[in-house]
């Protein structure tokens, strides 16, 4: 059953397992695709080997999953792991589900986005104008050719991930944290920041102590291996 979609309009107590079943005539699982993403890595991706890991995919919104003793956690009601709603500046900007302040807002690729525009518009210089509304990828690139407000805006999201991160640590205590998605790809320009904001709000050095933050292998086929792997194991 999906209880609630924010990104889907319509899609608010849709029993999407049975229209599956009932449209294809097969059994069918329903999985969150940042769930069974985690559970895909985990198998077959930058998680093998590892009991205790977090999946964070940084794209249009951000999500994730998780793995606890070699266990996707899904929580009661299926609503575990809604790591991009987290509450990491109280009086942030507005998240696609309506409340302020939350992961999502502030360091997906959209939140990168909307904090060059809003940059440009006060006047702000760069390689990148205001008429023209950049992408994350074209942030990207302007960051890579030494723009300061997009380097900038890529320090902002790192910074609010690794605030993110050290509290999951302190939680969760992982061996690792895998990054997928369309901002993860572009490489230090994402981790560094995500790595000085770490270290400098993690409880302890012990939490750092053979934990690293690693690329997604699988890409695109991350969800896809994990339905198929969970579907298998079930």
């Amino acid at each position: 059953m999906i209880d609630f979609a924010s990104n889907i309009p319509g899609w608010t107590h849709f029993p999407l397992q049975q229209y599956v079943q009932d449209h294809f005539h097969i059994p069918a699982l329903v999985g969150n695709d940042a769930n069974l993403a985690a559970y895909g890595e985990w198998k077959y991706g930058a998680g093998i080997g590892h009991r205790n890991l977090i999946y964070i995919t940084i794209s249009t919104g951000i999500g994730s999953g998780i793995i606890i003793e070699e266990k996707l956690v899904t929580g009661v009601t299926g609503g575990a792991g809604e790591l991009g709603h987290i509450t990491v500046e109280e009086e942030g900007p507005v998240c696609s589900c309506g409340l302020r302040g939350h992961l999502e807002a502030l360091a997906s690729g959209t939140a990168i986005e909307k904090y060059v525009e809003q940059e440009l518009l006060s006047g702000r210089p760069s390689l990148l104008s205001v008429a023209h509304p950049a992408s994350a990828l074209e942030i990207e690139f302007a960051a890579k050719k030494g723009d300061a407000l997009s380097i900038e805006a890529y320090r902002r999201a790192g910074f609010y991930l690794g605030r993110a991160i050290a509290d999951l640590l302190a939680v969760l205590n992982p061996s690792i944290v895998i990054l997928g998605g369309g901002v993860s790809l572009s490489g230090p320009l994402i981790f560094d920041p995500i790595w000085e904001s770490l270290r400098a709000h993690a409880i302890s050095a012990k939490y750092l102590e053979g934990f690293s933050i690693q690329p997604a292998k699988l890409g695109d086929q991350a969800g896809l291996l994990g339905a198929f792997a969970l579907a298998e194991d079930r």
